[in-house]
């Protein structure tokens, strides 16, 4: 049984973010006793700190889609939750989603800019967070960009509508030269859930599989929509970034 003392070093070091592990070896606990009240600790602090998953379908769909494109995550033994965007630093998008993000899910992301990599990270530590996520979509452990997709094609217009303004925001193009959007994955099963969704609302579009035969690269696949239904589908998604709307 841990001492009044050891029980609050425990407290003090599971607030800075140590490991159960970590603290087990510094202060010569067993396991089970550490665990016992690391789970106090990070149990209370998670409560305080919780975001809120928002009940609005079609911002949950924005969220999967956002995610779906420029998302990831991470998930350890140690009760670390980790849910990730990444951004192009250049572009006003990830303030707006920074705002989004904070206004739909009631907590700010932690914002990191790395400008040698001219990216910019949006970051959750939420295992709610990511628990949404996996009730909305599936993906492979080991290969998320590239078998992401949808887990239900049952969910709701709107839920679908925020999906792909998600999607386009994030991985999609649009050309008002060419007149034209793209909606860009290597998931085949993604491009897929995307060309359904069109063929429910009759936007004409067409997919292309583009083959890449450099080492370590993947084909990309593309959902291309052209000519009059480019304004039509704008309207309805709406996009969120500022230079993929079409004025």
């Amino acid at each position: 049984m841990a001492t009044t003392e050891e029980k609050q070093r425990i407290k003090e070091l599971a607030a800075k973010g140590k490991s159960v592990n970590t603290i087990k070896d510094k202060l010569e606990l067993p396991k089970s006793t550490v665990y016992y009240h690391f789970k106090k600790e990070v149990g209370q602090k998670q409560k305080e700190n919780r975001l809120k998953i928002p009940e609005d379908e079609e911002v949950k769909g924005e969220i999967c889609g956002i995610f779906a494109g420029d998302g990831n995550y991470y998930e350890d033994k140690n009760y670390k939750y980790r849910v990730k965007f990444t951004l192009n630093i250049n572009d006003n998008y990830w303030k707006n989603l920074a705002a989004f993000l904070e206004n739909s899910l009631d907590k700010k992301p932690r914002v990191n800019h790395q400008e040698n990599y001219n990216r910019t990270n949006l970051r959750y530590e939420s295992k709610e967070l990511i628990d949404f996520l996996r009730e909305k979509l599936d993906w492979s452990e080991e290969d998320k960009t590239g078998t992401i997709r949808l887990g239900s094609l049952e969910y709701s217009q709107e839920f679908k509508i925020g999906f792909l303004r998600g999607l386009l925001d994030t991985d999609g193009f649009v050309s008002k030269k060419q007149n034209r959007i793209t909606f860009n994955s290597i998931s085949k099963n993604l491009t897929e859930n995307v060309s359904e969704i069109l063929e429910e609302r009759q936007i004409d579009h067409e997919i292309v599989r583009d083959v890449d035969k450099r080492e370590s690269c993947r084909d990309m696949y593309r959902a291309r929509i052209t000519g009059d239904k480019v304004k039509e589908l704008i309207r309805i998604i709406e996009p969120r970034h500022p230079k993929k709307g079409i004025q």
